[in-house]
């Protein structure tokens, strides 16, 4: 029988073995999706508890107490962290199946060395081992990036932003600092498309106004405004824009209609939901056409339903555990779009993730569609321009891993694929990769095993090398 998380976890036969411990294991990491904080880096201040360290802002955790009864305080709230500890320990002996019980002692055993089985009884004693390793250490955000080898980190940032954390820590490295890892923006311009709740997106664009060093009474002054932000962006190191949408917007309107939409939204008039949907179709359309211009990925995020607790949202906003997934249908309007772009010239390397696991075979099948070689741009001879994007958030556990790479596998082309992220707020969070590399050294092997793949280097080593690591050096143009 298996010992929990021993050297051989995830891994089921030898050629899995192989790949994860001669292939995959020392890898250098690219996390192009995560919501980790450029100021953390920049500061790299020591942490001093595990406890804030686990539970601080992750609403995976927070989900799986509240699941198991735990008061709001140990949650999101502001109750003791070692109450919050203990109940954390408490939730996770249940969590048997959730990934949580494994990233947790994961995160345990590669961060601290402790290979203790965590429950509620030795939660305490757990915590102080962790937390004397922390100051022994010196544990910051910088030495853990080391620590994992993340070569490349993309953080998750407002096209407001002055990137002032990322311009400190890039004129540091060229001063000479050590450090190594490429802390880059990623341009997130969600707040511009959403113009539902009128005062706050005016609100929005005045900041964005402000930013540009523009007054946006028109939208032509908005697109200019976004553009220039694209651009200052751009000289920072940003290679990817990233969108949140619910279902893709599809409705096209003329540059006179969207004026009038854009004014009749400044002068604070509500927008009907037609008007919301033409004002997002123009402006995701504009970032796709400057995305493109500059040799930039355009990441889709697509079916998480948001907020779907009122009370929770009203008592603490967004991003505490809220969300669910959406089953609206995705794919026609995805094809308008991509088809649209790819008409003009203007389609950017593009990824597509989806929360709900059902659309990601369509997805995979629709991404193909468009990931051959364009008449009208040869920069679209790049291998999967248009693919599937990593089984994200609520589909980032075992099962949903391995069916995201055979759904991918079964229709597209899985070696080609720029591989797995963190989507995370945690520096705890990179063991997560080598859970994802397990799985994906396991599926090849089962395929060997199965006698459905060469057991050759060329089929074997060099689709898992790529997925890990080299797909996404060459794909973003970033390095």
């Amino acid at each position: 029988m298996a010992q929990f998380l021993d050297e051989n976890f995830l891994l089921k036969n030898e050629t899995a073995k192989r790949l994860f411990f001669h292939v995959a294991k020392d890898l250098p990491i690219f996390d192009y999706h995560c919501h980790l904080s450029p100021q953390a880096i920049a500061e790299d201040k020591p942490f001093d508890d595990i406890a804030r360290m686990w539970l601080e802002g992750d609403h995976y955790k927070w989900r799986v107490m509240r699941a198991n009864g735990e008061p709001e305080s140990l949650c999101g709230g502001s109750g003791p962290w070692d109450e919050k500890f203990v109940a954390y320990a408490r939730s996770l002996s249940k969590a048997a199946g959730n990934p949580l019980l494994q990233w947790s002692h994961l995160e345990l055993r590669r961060i601290f060395g402790i290979s203790e089985v965590l429950t509620p009884q030795n939660a305490l004693e757990i915590r102080g081992k962790a937390n004397h390793v922390l100051a022994s250490e010196r544990i910051s955000p910088r030495s853990l990036l080391a620590k994992f080898n993340v070569k490349v980190l993309c953080t998750t940032d407002d096209p407001v932003d002055d990137l002032h954390w990322h311009k400190a820590i890039a004129e540091e490295q060229k001063a000479g600092s050590g450090f190594q890892t490429k802390v880059l923006p990623a341009f997130r311009p969600d707040k511009a498309l959403n113009a539902g709740d009128i005062a706050a997106w005016n609100k929005y664009v005045d900041e964005l106004g402000k930013a540009a060093g523009t007054e946006i009474g028109s939208y032509e002054a908005l697109l200019d405004a976004l553009a220039k932000r694209h651009n200052y962006f751009h000289a920072m190191g940003c290679r990817l824009s990233d969108h949140a949408l619910l279902v893709p917007p599809y409705a096209p309107a003329s540059e006179t209609e969207l004026d009038i939409i854009v004014k009749k939204g400044r002068r604070g008039a509500e927008l009907s939901p037609v008007e919301q949907e033409k004002l997002a179709t123009a402006l995701l359309l504009h970032f796709a056409r400057l995305n493109a211009q500059k040799g930039w990925t355009m990441q889709l995020h697509i079916a998480a339903l948001r907020n779907v607790n009122p009370r929770l949202f009203k008592a603490f906003g967004p991003d505490v555990g809220g969300d669910s997934t959406s089953d609206a249908p995705i794919i026609a309007p995805l094809a308008s779009l991509l088809g649209a772009l790819e008409n003009e010239g203007h389609l950017p390397k593009t990824i597509l993730y989806s929360l709900d696991p059902s659309k990601h075979n369509p997805l995979a099948v629709l991404a193909a569609s468009f990931a051959g070689t364009s008449p009208f741009d040869n920069a679209s001879q790049v291998p999967g321009k248009v693919q599937l994007g990593a089984a994200w958030w609520f589909n980032d556990q075992k099962d949903g891993m391995e069916r995201h790479l055979k759904e991918y596998a079964g229709v597209g082309l899985i070696g080609v694929w720029v591989g797995m992220l963190t989507d995370s707020r945690s520096f705890m969070s990179f063991p997560r990769h080598e859970y994802f590399r397990r799985l994906l050294c396991n599926a090849v092997g089962e395929w060997v095993g199965a006698g459905e793949l060469p057991d050759d280097p060329l089929y074997t080593d060099q689709l898992v090398r790529g997925i890990c690591w080299e797909n996404a050096a060459h794909y973003f143009g970033m390095l």
